[in-house]
């Protein structure tokens, strides 16, 4: 099964390579738990997401710096899925 069939949520492009997905939060409390959670992610696999955020929402991109998404990424991106329940 391709990469990005396992990573319904997400979306791809690829000019430039990368993934983005949104999340939604009900409280400012949880999004701040999610962006802590997600920056201890991003140190431990040596790759860093954009981000964007407002009170209740997380959106995430990964890109592979104009490379091809490489399987670390997509790793990466199921990790952070991993911190929510959808």
């Amino acid at each position: 099964m391709p990469e990005e069939e396992r990573l319904p949520h997400w979306q791809r492009q690829d000019l430039p390579p990368a993934l983005t997905r949104r999340f939604e939060f009900a409280a400012y409390a949880e999004t701040r738990r999610f962006l802590d959670a997600v920056a201890k992610l991003a140190e431990e696999a040596g790759h860093y997401p954009n981000l964007s955020f407002g009170k209740t929402y997380v959106s995430v991109t990964l890109d592979a710096d104009g490379r091809p998404l490489t399987a670390e990424i997509f790793a990466l991106a199921a990790r952070i899925d991993a911190l929510v329940k959808d």
